[in-house]
């Protein structure tokens, strides 16, 4: 069982479904038999006594287990987002018990070939061992979202967007407290003991309730195929990137960077690692950041410094420093001053610097739940008062529908929705982008370049 591997695509891991754990074990050990060279699902033969040791059933009876398991997953429906609509599909097309072979042949669904077959990125794996031995199904669930995150060690969802994926019930542990006790807490403990993760968790308000959930994510191993931020970074020299293959808005994307890294592989992975789990708007101000900042792309710099452009641009996606540029909210001070500063005092300095980019995306989390429920005259009113704060350029790339408009077009509309609710006090306009002005978190790795 430990050479059987479970690997499920991205959008098949951020599915809603809700699956017993028994269910969730036969899903598991099918797509374990799954090999990366099939091209087509064939008929896969479940050996019943086999099965039952590794899933930990009762032996008496497991011949008529076994058949209520597939008969109810014949009916469980999944829900995939895809690029054209929603995808509702079944699971199992088919189960054919062979009457005294003691085991049963099923399919798989053809429309989920896609989310199963020939992946080549975007998609999760793990060892199947790691979950054969959890009792809960929560447990199982989350142990997926959570392996999908193992390289960003982090993994943050709104409440109602977690019951979802998790597939708790309408009505069931509507109280936060239920919900950590009977899901969160008895998985964090399955996993720590079970499995190659663990997780601890901070309790996130939005107005008065919990509201949010961050889960800081613990590997107790490194994959061998798992390249980290450091291994992508070092790759110093790579093949050519066919952009034509990308998906539009990561082609975007590629499209900010210096036109000197626009075909290195290297880049490219750190950008869709970390599009993948933040989005379109999280990294393309984090490559603006760097393109303003890094020294590495100032003139008259040695291209034997050019390397130094993707350490930048790992680090400001790793702690999502363009958040800072854009909104100015980091605490400025010179270059002369931080290095005075004591080692204890700069890293008393740099964790208050988080806490700030902390609590402003809170403050926007906020700002855009209210704006899903404003009334669409409201929203008038608060566009054309966001339009107002925009620079005529800016306002002129929102207009020509720009990616980069868009994006200060929703800020400066967050910006106006925080100013009418009181979630921030109004802020000064931009400073300066003197080299005084630049966020002091970064000042000594700008001059480190």
């Amino acid at each position: 069982m430990k050479n059987l591997i479970v690997r499920k695509s991205n959008d098949l891991v951020e599915a809603s479904y809700k699956l017993s754990t028994a269910e969730q074990r036969v899903v598991l050990f099918l797509i374990s038999m799954i090999q990366p060279s099939d091209k087509d699902f064939r008929e896969y033969i479940l050996p019943i006594k086999e099965f039952v040791e590794m899933a930990g059933l009762q032996h008496k009876g497991e011949y008529g287990e076994i058949k209520e398991i597939t008969k109810r997953l014949l009916g469980r429906v999944l829900e995939i987002t895809t690029p054209t609509g929603l995808l509702q599909v079944a699971w199992l097309s088919s189960a054919e018990y062979q009457d005294g072979a003691g085991r049963v042949i099923l399919n798989f669904d053809k429309k989920l070939k896609p989310y199963l077959l020939q992946l080549k990125d975007r998609f999760t794996k793990f060892g199947l061992y790691q979950v054969m031995r959890l009792k809960s199904s929560y447990s199982i669930r989350l142990y997926e979202l959570l392996k999908q995150y193992t390289k960003i060690r982090e993994r943050n969802f709104l409440i109602d967007e977690f019951r979802a994926l998790m597939g708790v019930e309408k009505g069931l542990y509507k109280n936060f407290n239920d919900l950590k006790r009977n899901v969160i807490l008895v998985a964090k403990k399955e996993l720590a003991e079970q499995t190659d993760i663990s997780f601890n968790f901070e309790e996130i308000k939005i107005g008065r309730r919990v509201g949010k959930i961050r889960f800081k994510i613990k590997s107790k191993i490194l994959e061998k195929d798992q390249m980290d931020e450091a291994e992508i970074i070092r790759e110093a020299f790579a093949p050519k990137v066919d952009s034509q293959a990308e998906p539009e808005e990561i082609k975007s994307l590629i499209g900010l960077l210096p036109e000197q890294y626009q075909n290195k592989v290297s880049i490219t992975k750190l950008l869709k690692a970390y599009f993948d789990s933040h989005k379109f708007d999280y990294v393309m101000r984090n490559i603006i950041y760097s393109n303003d900042r890094s020294n590495a792309l100032k003139p008259d710099t040695s291209t034997e410094n050019g390397s130094n452009y993707r350490v930048y641009l790992a680090k400001a996606l790793k702690d999502d420093y363009g958040l800072a540029y854009y909104e100015d909210q980091l605490v400025k001070k010179e270059a002369e001053q931080l290095k005075q500063k004591t080692f204890i005092d700069a890293e008393k300095h740099k964790q208050q610097e988080l806490n700030r980019i902390d609590q402003e995306r809170e403050n926007r989390e906020k700002a855009r739940i209210f704006i899903a429920s404003y009334a669409p005259e409201t929203m008038q009113a608060y566009e054309e008062e966001a339009k107002k704060l925009m620079s005529p350029e800016s306002l002129a790339r929102y207009l020509r529908k720009d990616p980069i408009g868009n994006f200060e077009f929703k800020r400066r509309l967050e910006d106006i929705v925080m100013k009418h609710t009181g979630i921030r006090k109004p802020q000064p306009e931009a400073a300066s982008e003197s080299p005084e002005n630049k966020p002091a978190g970064l000042e000594k790795e700008a001059a480190a370049e």
